[in-house]
This record gives structure tokens, C-alpha cells and sequence, in this order.
């Protein structure tokens, strides 16, 4: 199914807007999941949307939630998500840390009980666009574990995702780095047990710590486990979120005490600076595209075509959606089937 970009957020904001979600909220969710879609992270575009159905439902959501600043410091912010949509809050929260960076020169903020914050890296896209750097670490709670330790059986922790992101000189994409900690995210996961295609190796292991590459065993009545990526170096990043993340914005951890109510729940520690230290502009300049032009000469290995940079790839698949966006036939049926129990008419083709 084709729809043009402004269809496909018209109606993602329509469907929210039909289960009470305010007008200025809705937009900024919609805008956020078809750019994710754009990127090519169908993961976190318009596929989540009959999830967060499921949290509007449950009231794992505040379809009003606001973002709170609970401490200024002027280069160090709080804040308190209220439990709204992430792409809402964390937006906010960005563009106001951005501010302080034009101000100090850096922030460091921290962002507690927020819903889902999708995408890390259309955070770290709209910080680099104001030529400054972000390093952000996320945890999930509010949801049973779902990735293993390195050396075992049982999900102990959860995505937590690593975010870097920084301005190219000379027009070229901003270098983005948006990884989760487990070798899938969750979502990747959740995507391809609906197309009912494979994982990749050494992602997942079943209920009974066994490698597969069957996607639907995550979401089995005996559920298996997304692994760390890289083995114990991913496990490692994966704890250092968790702390970060939890702790420093008082938003806690995954450990069992703490709530657990199935719908994911973020909070995030973030540092942003601008890079413009007393080095000369012109030298840092020069060396960044020194150095990409040094990865770009890399001989290629056998199946690749090129060596890119992070970032490269968003942005060539978002050169290639300009107009319009190809939403799979699964996902379409999602939606369709969404758009019909709230009465949300649905875009021509």
C-alpha cells in the first residue's frame, strides 16, 4: 500500500486523536512514527500504532502527558514525563536542553516515567541539525524483561538503547548512532514474527535458552530472549543504561521491586554539547571529512557495495521517500482493521 507522507501522518494523528489524545500531541506522535518509517525502521513507524491502542486502553498512557521540569540548574535539567507519549515529551525535552546548549554550551538532562520515546535517533537528528552533539542512554521498565544477560537463559534486562549523534561538514547527513543494547530490538522482533520471516542468527534464544531464529518465540505462552549484541561487550552498555537511565533520573530500574504493568515505560540521561570548543571550527572540519573520506576509500568486502558512516543509511532511505510511503500489506491490515474500530477514515491509495 502506497500513501502520500502527509496522508500517512494525517492519519496516524487521526487515529490517536479518535482515543482522545490531544491535537498538538497527536501531530508530534504521527510526525515522529512516519519520519521512523521514512528512515526505514518500520519497527517503530506506523506498525506500533494498535500497540499504543493497547496502552491508551490500559491506561498505561497518559494521553495528556506532559513533559515537567522538576529541577533547573541551568546546564542540568529534570524532568517528569507524567507518563505521556514519548515522541511528545521526549521532542520537548530535547528542545528545550538545545536551549540551554545555545546558552552554556552544554546540558546535561534526564527525563523520568515517559511512554515509549520511539525512535532515539530522531532525537539525535534534531540536535545535530542545530550543529550540536547528543549522547543519550535509555532504560525500559514498567514491562516484564526481555533480553538475557550474557551467559544466560532468562530475560533480566531490556533494550536500552544508545544514542550518538552529531553534525557532517560539508552538507553531508548528520553521523547518527541509534543501537539498542540486545542484538533486535524488540520491536524489529515483534515485526518480523508478523511477516513471519526469520530473525537473524544469535539474536534470540527460545524458553528454554536454545538459539532460534524464530521471531515468534519472543511472544510464545513460554517466551524466550533477545540476546545482547556483541556477547558480553553489548551486556556491559546494556548495564551502564540501565544505571544511567534509571537512576540519575530517578525513574528506576527493571529490577523486580519496581512496578511491572507490561507496557514500556522510558527514562533517559542525555548529555548534549556544542562541539565548537577552542580548537578552530575550520581544523575540526577538515579532520571530520578527512577522516569520512578515510572510511569511504575502504575497499568494499564481498557483498557490500560501499562502507558508509552511521547516519548514511537513513538518510538514502529518506531521500528515496520524499512523497510517499510504502506501508506493508500486514502492517496496512493493522491499521485498516484499527481504523475501522475507532471510525477513522482511511487514506485512498
Amino acid at each position: 500500500m502506497k500513501i502520500t507522507l502527509q496522508s500517512a501522518t494525517r492519519l496516524a494523528r487521526d487515529l490517536l486523536a479518535a482515543q482522545g489524545v490531544p491535537t498538538d500531541i497527536a501531530n508530534d506522535v504521527a510526525e515522529h512514527l512516519v519520519e521512523a518509517d521514512r528512515c526505514g525502521y518500520t519497527s517503530h513507524g506506523l506498525s506500533i500504532l494498535p500497540n499504543y491502542q493497547r496502552s491508551l486502553a490500559t491506561g498505561n498512557v497518559n494521553p495528556a502527558g506532559r513533559a515537567e521540569c522538576v529541577l533547573d540548574r541551568d546546564s542540568l535539567l529534570v524532568f517528569d514525563g507524567n507518563g505521556g507519549f514519548g515522541q511528545h515529551v521526549g521532542k520537548c525535552v530535547i528542545e528545550t536542553a538545545i536551549e540551554r546548549v545555545r546558552q552554556h554550551g552544554h546540558c546535561i538532562v534526564t527525563l523520568r516515567r515517559s511512554h515509549h520515546l520511539g525512535r532515539m535517533g530522531h532525537y539525535g537528528e534534531m540536535v545535530a541539525k542545530e550543529r550540536f552533539v547528543l549522547l543519550s542512554f535509555t532504560n525500559v521498565i514498567n514491562r516484564s524483561p526481555v533480553v538475557a544477560p550474557y551467559g544466560g537463559r532468562t530475560a533480566r534486562l531490556t533494550t536500552n538503547p544508545l544514542c550518538f549523534a552529531g553534525p557532517m561538514p560539508n552538507g553531508r547527513p548528520p553521523l547518527v548512532v541509534d543501537i539498542a543494547t540486545s542484538a533486535i530490538a524488540i520491536n524489529k522482533a515483534r515485526v518480523l514474527a508478523e511477516k513471519g520471516e526469520p530473525a537473524p542468527e544469535n539474536s534470540i534464544i527460545d524458553g528454554d535458552g536454545n538459539p532460534t531464529t524464530d521471531a515468534g518465540a519472543m511472544f510464545s505462552e513460554h517466551p524466550g530472549a533477545l540476546l545482547p549484541f556483541g556477547g558480553h561487550k553489548g551486556y556491559a552498555l546494556g548495564v551502564v543504561a540501565e544505571l544511567l537511565a534509571g537512576v540519575l533520573s530517578g525513574g528506576g530500574t527493571i529490577q523486580p521491586e519496581n512496578p511491572r504493568g507490561g507496557v514500556a515505560t522510558n527514562n533517559m540521561f542525555a548529555v548534549l554539547m556544542n562541539p565548537e570548543l577552542d580548537l578552530g571550527l575550520s581544523w575540526q572540519g577538515a579532520e571530520v571529512e578527512a577522516f569520512v573520506n578515510y572510511l569511504h576509500d575502504t575497499p568494499p568486502a564481498p557483498g557490500f557495495d560501499n562502507v558508509q558512516y552511521p547516519g548514511e543509511f537513513e538518510a538514502a532511505n529518506r531521500a528515496l521517500t520524499t512523497t510517499h510511503l510504502e506501508v506493508n500489506p500486514a502492517i496496512w491490515r493493522n491499521l485498516e482493521t484499527l481504523a475501522k474500530e475507532l471510525g477513522v477514515a482511511l487514506p485512498a491509495g
